[in-house]
């Protein structure tokens, strides 16, 4: 009778791990780059301090706001492709997307 509790709860504790396991994995499979968005758009740079003075905006229409130290090698105007990670709706400016750059260069 003690052998098949043993073997039972060896399997059970088996199986618990499995499944552990199983989720631990699962977890980190989340692929980061399934969240960045790539887009083509024009630098637009106010010249102002403003919380919303630097920007891009997209070719779909909508409009990121990003770091200066971001878009400081460009000038307004220039046409850019750009990827991004949305950080959120930034309500103070006409809504626009916070972002941040992970990869911008010129387009001729």
């Amino acid at each position: 009778m003690k052998k098949s509790i043993y073997i039972n709860s060896t399997i059970y504790k088996k199986i618990l791990l499995g499944m552990t396991l199983l989720f631990s994995l699962s977890c980190n499979l989340d692929n980061e780059d399934h969240f960045i968005n790539q887009e083509i758009g024009n630098v637009w740079l106010s010249g102002g301090l403003a919380n919303c003075a630097e920007q891009i905006h997209l070719n779909n229409g909508d409009t990121l706001i990003v770091n200066l130290g971001d878009i400081i090698t460009f000038t307004s105007g220039d046409k850019v492709s750009v990827k991004y990670k949305e950080i959120g709706i930034n309500e103070s400016c006409s809504p626009s997307i916070n972002c941040e750059i992970v990869e911008i260069k010129k387009v001729e």
